[in-house]
């Protein structure tokens, strides 16, 4: 396993997963500082669900999995705060923390799936990736927007990441989902969810043709929103 030394790590009230974006509001000084000194580096930190401790104003305690995130866009605000896109990289486990304050610091392991024993299972992830491109086009549906082209890996590491980042689920399920160890894993406990979402859009899908059917037009977001 490659070894990362001295990485800092900001523990989140929140899971990023490995090929996800996410943005992040850099607002307190600690925070400001290691933005700065990651950009003129290598743009690299970590992200971690955090375990105890505070996400704003003291020292937060991550748990042991999180992801490596790259740092691809940072907006400058008037006030000193900075609003962060990154997108997620591989995982890390913690070795070591360095120091708790004024930021995390440790010495992480990259973590790789471990091979496995369940074979390739083609038919199960052509599965996956189908109701996955459903829900897709549902969201889209639902947001009057269907045109947009969509894209599904074909990987099954990637599909599984890409499928556990459009679901709703609560943090602690969405942490046991990042430390587990195979795709094979991960597509087993996401298919579940994976499908209560498509009935869920399904039902939004409907409502809004009928309304398109009635012509009533310029519906409000909110009751198409997932909730």
């Amino acid at each position: 396993m490659a070894i990362l030394e001295d990485l800092p790590i900001i523990p989140l009230n929140s899971v990023l997963f490995p090929g996800a974006p996410a943005t992040l509001y850099i607002h307190e000084e600690r925070y400001r500082k290691m933005l700065q000194d990651i950009v003129q580096s290598d743009g690299y930190f970590g992200v971690a669900l955090l375990r105890a401790g505070k996400e704003v104003g003291g020292p937060g305690i991550p748990h042991d999995v999180g992801t490596i995130a790259r740092v691809s866009e940072v907006v400058n605000l008037p006030d000193g705060s900075s609003m962060v896109l990154a997108v997620g990289g591989p995982r890390f486990r913690i070795r070591a923390i360095l120091s708790a304050m004024p930021i995390v610091r440790a010495d992480v392991e990259l973590v790789e799936d471990a091979r496995s024993h369940d074979g390739d299972d083609s038919v199960g992830a052509a599965l996956a990736r189908s109701e996955l491109l459903e829900l897709m086009e549902l969201v889209l549906r639902t947001m009057g927007s269907d045109d947009a082209p969509l894209e599904v890996p074909k990987d099954h590491a990637e599909l599984s990441w890409a499928i556990a980042a459009n679901l709703q689920m609560r943090l602690g399920r969405q942490q046991e989902i990042l430390e587990m160890d195979t795709p094979e894993k991960r597509l087993t406990a996401v298919l579940p969810v994976l499908r209560k979402e498509i009935r869920h859009y399904r039902v939004m899908a409907a409502a809004r043709r009928k309304l398109e059917e009635l012509g009533i037009t310029g519906v409000e977001e909110a009751p198409f929103s997932r909730s």
